[in-house]
């Protein structure tokens, strides 16, 4: 295992979020298979108690085989509020950001990057990036942002992980790929952004410890969308529409393979586990929390999970999470929290230590 870490800190000057509509029960969506298909749900009931998961929101109203993204809620508009909201927490201007991280799975389309619709949305008329990535994007973009923020004149910096995977699912892939239903019942749409800024010795929140590795190489992707942005889930004649593959049984072994990797590497970065206050994993499903107290042999309530009422949002998932962690009210000043990224696309893990002001 090699990862990489990053030096010193990162002043955490606002989070943010955003998530479509109203929350959708597990029951409810499966009504809707189930009324608009003519579909036996048996499978996906049996799964939502499995997952945990009770609700999630949706940018899509599943009433038709091929929708996009209603108005307002497609991946860059989600985003943009994230942002938004972050930057109204830090009393921050868009004027005032050096930089625009955005790291997706599920673009509005391939080109021109999710990102410059973003800046677009926002007025952002300087620098912006993208990764094209899930789960980890933070990680990553971590520490790109890291090296921005090392510069004498560094300006705050924001991030923002968004997906609406739900278009994506073809509710008739069903009856052909019964693995879809797990991408039906685990997987949410949202956005959830942070601005950060340079370490000056400034009292408040920031990260430190951050780190991003990888154990993929050689081999086969867990997880895989083969083409299509999110604005044109139906694409080329002959193909129903691009949908995302979902190899469980690797995932699902692979799994604890990554949340020990990114554990060995928090220790490697110094982190004891004992002075934590809490643990933020990957919200893979409502039940990670209980299967990684297990795992790590650490009490239950050491963990924070968020997916029961939001479902696992992908690259947004950790950002939306440590918002909902921040206004919980549940964190102390100086309270430390390990987040834990894992992503199965090419079994990638990464990771910070939060500390609260």
């Amino acid at each position: 295992m090699a990862a990489r870490f990053t030096k010193g800190r990162m002043q955490v000057l606002g989070t943010g979020a955003s998530l479509p509509g109203a929350p959708v029960s597990t029951q409810e969506l499966l009504a809707r298979i189930e009324r608009g298909f003519g579909l036996n749900i048996r499978t996906g009931v049996a799964l939502g108690r499995r997952l945990g998961i009770a609700h999630r929101h949706l940018s899509r109203d599943v009433k038709e085989r091929f929708e996009p993204p209603r108005s307002g809620d497609r991946n860059p508009e989600l985003a943009a509020r994230a942002v938004a909201m972050a930057l109204n927490q830090a009393s921050l201007g868009i004027e005032q950001l050096q930089y625009l991280i955005g790291h997706t799975a599920t673009p509005a389309r391939p080109l021109p990057p999710n990102t410059a619709e973003v800046a677009d949305i926002l007025g952002h008329a300087r620098p912006y990036g993208e990764l094209r990535q899930a789960c980890t994007g933070f990680a990553n973009a971590l520490q790109w942002a890291e090296g921005l923020l090392r510069a004498s004149d560094a300006e705050p910096i924001a991030i923002v992980g968004s997906e609406v995977g739900s278009v994506f699912f073809d509710p008739l892939a069903l009856q052909e790929d019964p693995g879809q239903w797990v991408n039906l019942v685990q997987m949410g749409d949202g956005a959830g952004a942070i601005v950060l800024g340079p370490d000056r010795g400034a009292s408040g929140a920031y990260l430190e410890s951050a780190f991003f590795g990888h154990l993929g190489p050689g081999r086969v992707p867990g997880f895989s969308l083969e083409e299509g942005g999110s604005d044109f889930p139906a694409l080329r004649p002959g193909r129903s529409s691009a949908t995302f593959h979902h190899d469980f049984e690797a995932v699902r072994a692979g799994g604890a393979e990554l949340f020990s990797a990114g554990l060995e590497a928090a220790q490697e970065a110094g982190v004891e586990i004992s002075a934590l206050s809490s643990i933020l994993p990957h919200q893979v499903n409502g039940r990670i929390g209980a299967w990684l107290a297990e795992a790590f042999r650490l009490p239950l309530e050491r963990f924070f999970v968020n997916a029961d009422h939001v479902g696992n949002l992908g690259s947004a998932a950790i950002w939306v999470a440590l918002h909902e962690l921040r206004l919980s009210g549940t964190l102390k000043p100086g309270d430390r929290v390990l987040v834990l990224g894992a992503e199965a696309t090419q079994y990638l893990f990464g990771g910070f230590v939060y500390v609260h002001g």
